[in-house]
């Protein structure tokens, strides 16, 4: 894998939900790439690099998705689609908290629990 180094400038983008998470799109001219990175706190948790065309795509994608923000925002009240979306955003963020755990305690854990389920079988 290669690692470009971290421009001087690029664009932070925080989660709405949790200030602890953002994205950071950088451009990497040098090599044709644009650089998008997960950030929690201080910690980058992955990166995504797109070439010029798969950019677009992706803005494209985001500009679709602002469209059917709009559109429905001029409907009233709150579709059940808002309910949903608050609940997968919850789970989400319990795998990411899960993920914050060393891989051995999550075994642990699992084992601790498999072993509990088949006591009370019998």
């Amino acid at each position: 894998m290669t690692v470009l180094p971290l421009p001087t400038r690029g664009r932070w983008v925080w989660d709405a939900h949790d200030r602890g998470r953002a994205v950071r799109v950088s451009t990497h001219g040098e090599v044709g790439l644009l650089n998008l990175s997960v950030w929690r706190d201080e910690t980058c948790v992955g990166t995504v690099k797109l070439r010029p065309g798969e950019a677009a795509e992706l803005v494209a994608a985001l500009t679709d998705g602002l469209a059917q923000l709009a559109a429905e925002a001029g409907r009233p009240s709150a579709s059940p689609g808002a309910a949903r979306l608050a609940a997968l955003e919850q789970r989400l963020a319990e795998v990411e908290s899960r993920l914050a755990v060393p891989a051995w305690r999550r075994v642990a854990a699992d084992a601790a629990a498999l072993a509990e389920r088949l006591r009370r079988r019998g």
